[in-house]
């Protein structure tokens, strides 16, 4: 297949991990960026917008769309109508409403979207992913979630976008999608039964929660529990999903969900795992770009899921409001 050409628009601390994993690929070529803040980039052209960008390159391949939250949506509808197909960073919208628009405008074009869900190529994830599917727990009774991280003024401050609630979403968006993804991804859809909220910490900063407990159900009789929060002093505390099964536990800790901390299941051995690092995890994705524009491959993070996450943290804020 011929070589892919790539357009990052927005250059970020997430944009830049695109272009470090793009680097040396010599399945794709990085040909232009797009980045409002930025005149320069050595090695490669600069544009103030993605319109002017598109206008110049119209024999793109990919679009990695890596701007704040507010901005992916749009952007990603702009590069489908004009052909591209679309690598959009988490979340893909900030409403139901835009996700379907983005699809449908994929649909009318025959474009993809993928999403950079690279939590799910962790080897933690699709072994706790296998460990669900294979049902040696059994019926899972019950699910725990947690986000304990620090989010203070180091993080809002220097942003013009980061705590608005038009322009970040909540917490949830910017935060923890990647663990709502999670869930999605063992169970299928969730049923939010509960929600209770607050901003603890941080009034000055942001205009909604920084923490959260959302009661959840899953299955036909699964229960679960979602707590969050970026009230966390001084830095990052934990992640972790722990699953009560009918012949066994297991839970998966550590700052990012990125350990297993117990494993007790019935007549079970536990595997060597190898570990990746998240960008490697990220790689996996544009891996899986290559595979699909190749054909030799089906998206393995397509819009649909994209589209379920967004649902379902709607469907959590709205629960609060009413």
């Amino acid at each position: 297949m011929k070589t892919t050409k790539v357009a990052i628009i927005g250059l970020g601390h997430i944009g830049k991990r695109h272009l470090q994993i793009l680097a040396g690929d010599p399945r794709f070529e990085v040909v232009a960026i797009a980045d409002s803040q930025i005149k320069k980039h050595e090695g490669h052209q600069v544009y103030p917008d993605h319109l002017s960008l598109f206008d110049a390159h119209p024999d793109l391949d990919l679009v990695s769309v890596c701007t704040p939250n507010y901005l992916h949506d749009r952007i990603s509808q702009d590069a489908l109508n004009d052909g591209y197909h679309v690598l959009c960073e988490k979340p893909i919208a900030l409403s139901r409403k835009s996700a379907e628009a983005m699809i449908n405008a994929a649909l009318n074009q025959s474009r993809n979207i993928f999403c950079m869900m690279q939590n799910r190529y962790s080897p933690i994830s699709l072994w706790l992913k296998e460990v669900v599917d294979t049902g040696v727990l059994g019926e899972i009774y019950q699910t725990n979630v947690t986000g304990y991280w620090n989010r203070d003024e180091r993080y809002y401050d220097p942003s013009d976008w980061k705590g608005s609630k038009d322009k970040d979403g909540g917490t949830l968006f910017t935060q923890f999608a990647h663990y709502v993804d999670m869930l999605y991804w063992l169970y299928g859809d969730l049923e939010i039964k509960g929600a209770q909220l607050a901003n603890y910490s941080h009034q000055d900063t942001i205009e909604f929660e920084d923490s959260g407990n959302v009661q959840f159900g899953f299955g036909e009789r699964g229960m679960g529990n979602f707590q969050y929060s970026t009230s966390v002093w001084n830095r990052n505390f934990e992640s972790s999903i722990t699953l009560i099964g009918e012949k066994g536990t297991v839970k998966v800790g550590g700052q990012y969900m990125d350990k297993i901390v117990y494993c007790h299941i019935d007549n079970y051995e536990m595997p060597n795992l190898i570990t990746r690092s998240n960008v490697e995890n990220m790689g996996l994705v544009y891996d899986n770009i290559h595979a699909v524009l190749s054909q030799t491959s089906k998206v393995m993070t397509n819009a649909m899921d994209g589209l379920k996450v967004v649902d379902i943290i709607e469907r959590i804020y709205g629960y609060r409001k009413a």
